[in-house]
């Protein structure tokens, strides 16, 4: 199985409506990857939205310890990632997406918009890339 990790806005201005829907719109995103993949098993997600969800209000750690925390789980869990609509008007989804291009092989998916045909051809790049890697010489899923 390859992990996604999900990137995109999350603080918006620290509005707790902005935040719930940009956590529900990341968890959306999860759903379908499950969804598609709950029988081949060739594709798992890593959402750190759900993982430290309104940890902002109730933990007393500060915003650098998340993007540290997310930056770890991304290094050692991800072997790519999705960026969701609007991710370049979040500094911390730019932050990230910038972290990501640096790993030695970035592999970056860019979701277009929540409309079904983007998500189904999300869905499809996300299956292909999974073929072509297994169609790689000595490629074993981890």
């Amino acid at each position: 199985m390859l992990i996604v990790g999900i990137v995109g806005p999350y603080i918006g201005g620290h509005n707790r409506r902005l935040i719930d829907h940009n956590i529900a719109n990341a968890r959306y995103v999860g759903i379908r990857i499950a969804n598609r993949f709950k029988d081949t098993k060739l594709v798992g997600f890593l959402i750190p939205h759900t993982h430290t969800a309104q940890f902002e209000v109730l933990a007393q750690a500060a915003e650098t310890y998340y993007h540290e925390l997310n930056d770890i789980l991304y290094k050692k869990a991800c072997d790519g990632f999705v960026l969701l609509p609007e991710w370049k008007d979040s500094s911390g989804a730019r932050r990230d997406c910038e972290r990501a291009t640096h790993r030695t092989k970035p592999v970056i998916f860019e979701l277009k918009s929540y409309e079904e045909h983007d998500v189904q051809k999300l869905l499809h790049e996300l299956e292909q890339w999974t073929i072509n890697l297994a169609n790689t010489i000595n490629y074993q899923y981890p």
